[in-house]
């Protein structure tokens, strides 16, 4: 009996072995990642399902995971018409490998396109773990492909647009691929991109009407309904330039009723059709009352956009200022009821910058869907003064004192940027209406405004001709000044994440002044006003600065693939509107260290 006791305890130990090993091999079996969701600057932000930009997505890691294969939607079936950015390699046998995939993202190609505007800068594609090293952003081989996501987190390359559903208008979903093949996919995470506010009103000169900016937005549509005019700005400011232009009654400009809504530009085509350009909700109807014509010597008041700068006070703008001013007359005493705006980098007004649009209003600010359609003959003449004046691509026939032909920075190269509708505006074909920043206050620009007026030649030919030239203007006093400087990208070390020994993405250890990672860092920072796109660069060292990488991204965040060691990155926009050169201010130099990874040694099975 003592010995089938004994057989029967070793037959039930050896069970009891068999059960958890059994259980064992089942948990072992990867499973479906869990916890994804969005965030925008750091991991530990409450969950939301609703962003005013295009938010970074994190989950949980996967034990065994090579990599991972995220998709982003407007269905939640997720539909390969569907897709807005997908990294899956579709066409292959699942779970064959890690491997780069041609972009479905549509920042892929155009971050080259912006990043190629940017002198002496090397970019990569803007995919989500960069080589490390640097890649030509011109190379479309290169700019096409999305390297595999190796971390439990992706920054999605793409300027979303407003979508909102019920509940959700976008969807996003991950799995992870291991030595097994590729696990489940997890639990979708829904969400909404939607407007954080719409524009209120702000204090303005005559003639002008000015706006608080609206964050993640591109640019901005006014509305004049008494007008039956919509236009497109980069700016918070616009003149009322239809109710001036060949207007002599102050009936038309007393009172001017206006309304503003927010612009958001996904750059690109998206694969799945989406509507490129998306706009937020108008903004109630506000109104401007303006005081009669100014007479006397034309004198300048005020540059004004997110500041005001005067003859008292020089300040920087972020955004590029509209330009205020009064009075009619020329140097010569005579008086004139159009004007044109100049500005330029020297306080003899020399070297020209900018060249206003002709403009009746006492102020002017920039628009980037062209000038208004000017009159020339009797009978245009006739119609514009019981009319409101409509939009053009250039002016036409305008000349200089001494008869240059003036070619306005409202000038554009694409008939559709004057539609007045956002589907109209290109960033690319529209107006480049803004300055690039300048090392104020050591260097600044200048501005001044002449009177214009409709002219005749001796072959009857009319053109409108400047009547004072701006250098002369300058020299007598009728010239201020302003500066130009985009703050700084805001970013730091409580914006960096990265991963634990445990594998999740957290906030960087380490405090604010030396964050550490345990592998591939993601880096993220507000957004700029003015900013198109971003551009971010590391270097080992913080001076002097030597570019080991650098990508253009439409997000604002990034991950970063970097190796072992100390490393610092700084962030800047890029304005696609400003004349030339599209580069704002870096963010200052960030540290952080990527610490190398430990192992330990498992038995085998």
């Amino acid at each position: 009996m003592r010995t089938l006791r004994l057989l029967s305890l070793c037959l039930a130990a050896a069970a009891a072995l068999v059960v958890p090993s059994t259980a064992l091999a089942k948990q072992s079996k990867p499973t479906a990642p869990k916890n994804l969701r969005g965030f925008l600057v750091r991991p530990s932000e409450k969950v939301v399902h609703v962003f005013s930009r295009t938010p970074a997505f994190t989950w949980a890691p996967v034990r065994g995971a090579l990599c991972y294969e995220f998709e982003l939607a407007t269905s939640k079936t997720f539909t390969e018409s569907s897709l807005v950015w997908s990294n899956v390699r579709y066409g292959v046998k699942p779970g064959g490998g890690c491997q780069a995939v041609p972009a479905s993202s549509p920042a892929a190609s155009d971050a080259a396109e912006a990043s190629s505007t940017s002198s002496g800068s090397e970019s990569s594609s803007g995919s989500e773990s960069s080589s490390g090293s640097t890649t030509g952003a011109q190379d479309p081989a290169v700019t096409s492909m999305i390297q595999p996501l190796r971390v439990p987190a992706v920054s999605v390359d793409v300027a979303l647009p407003w979508f909102t559903g019920n509940p959700y208008a976008l969807h996003a979903r991950v799995r992870a691929i291991t030595s097994r093949g590729p696990t489940g996919w997890s639990k979708r995470f829904g969400f909404n991109m939607r407007w954080p506010s719409v524009p209120r009103p702000k204090a303005a000169a005559p003639g002008l009407v000015r706006w608080t900016p609206v964050i993640g937005a591109t640019a901005y549509q006014v509305w004049f309904p008494d007008a039956g005019k919509v236009f497109t700005t980069v700016t918070n400011v616009a003149d009322q330039r239809e109710f001036y232009t060949w207007k002599f009654d102050a009936g038309w400009w007393a009172g001017v009723r206006y309304r503003v809504r927010a612009i958001r530009r996904v750059f690109g085509d998206v694969p799945n059709g989406l509507q490129p350009v998306s706009y937020g909700p108008w903004s109630p109807v506000y109104s401007a009352f303006n005081p009669g014509k100014a007479t006397g010597p034309l004198t300048l008041a005020f540059a004004t956009s997110d500041r005001v700068s005067g003859a008292k006070a020089t300040k920087p703008h972020q955004l590029m200022p509209a330009f205020s001013f009064r009075g009619n007359q020329s140097l010569d005493g005579r008086a004139f009821d159009l004007f044109r705006m100049y500005a330029f980098t020297d306080r003899d007004c020399v070297n020209v910058v900018y060249r206003g649009a002709v403009v009746g209003s006492p102020g002017y600010a920039p628009r980037a869907t062209g000038p208004l359609s000017l009159p020339f003959s009797d009978e245009e003449i006739d119609k514009a003064l019981n009319v409101y004046l409509k939009d053009a691509n250039d002016e036409g026939d305008t000349r200089t004192i001494d008869g240059a032909k003036i070619v306005t920075n409202e000038t554009v190269q694409s008939a559709s940027a004057t539609s007045g509708t956002a589907e109209g505006f290109d960033l690319v074909t529209g107006a480049k209406v803004d300055l690039p920043d300048v090392d104020f206050p050591s260097t600044r620009y200048f501005w001044t405004v002449v009177p214009v007026a409709l002219l005749e030649d001796a072959d009857g030919t009319r053109f409108y001709k400047d009547m004072d030239l701006p250098q002369d203007a300058c020299r007598a006093g009728r010239v201020l000044s302003f500066g130009k400087e985009s703050d700084p990208v805001v970013t730091g070390a409580r914006y960096v994440s990265g991963l634990t020994p445990g594998g999740r993405l957290l906030s960087a250890a380490g405090g604010k002044k030396r964050p550490f990672v345990y592998s591939t860092p993601l880096v993220a920072w507000l957004p700029a006003l003015g900013a198109t796109a971003y551009e971010v660069q590391w270097s080992r060292t913080r001076y002097p600065w030597r570019a080991q990488g650098s990508k253009t991204t439409y997000s604002t965040s990034a991950v970063l693939d970097l190796a072992p060691g100390s490393w610092f990155f700084r962030v800047r926009g890029l304005n696609q509107l400003q004349a030339r050169k599209p580069e704002m201010s870096w963010s200052a130099p960030v540290r952080l260290k990527v610490a190398k990874p430990t192992f330990r040694l498992v038995a085998s099975r």
